[in-house]
């Protein structure tokens, strides 16, 4: 019973962590939008976002720091 009370709250605070990085990804696109539109060459302007926007995909939706780790087949 407590094995499955702890799983659920693993998974609510997953579920949370998702959303919260999903709400997080779509206010930095909403300010790209806005500096895109604002300045004729944004480029550079907008790298940093893109860095960050990546990063965070990277790491919450494709858990890119477990790859450094061996697991040994351990999913």
């Amino acid at each position: 019973m407590s094995e499955q009370l702890n799983q659920e709250g693993r998974l609510a605070i997953l579920l949370r962590r998702g959303w919260s990085t999903a709400l997080g990804l779509a206010v930095l696109t909403l300010i790209e939008y806005i500096v895109a539109a604002q300045i004729d060459s944004p480029t550079l302007w907008l790298l940093p976002f893109i860095i960050f926007k990546g990063g965070l995909i990277l790491e919450v939706f494709m858990h890119a720091s477990d790859l450094s780790t061996r697991d040994e087949g351990v999913h």
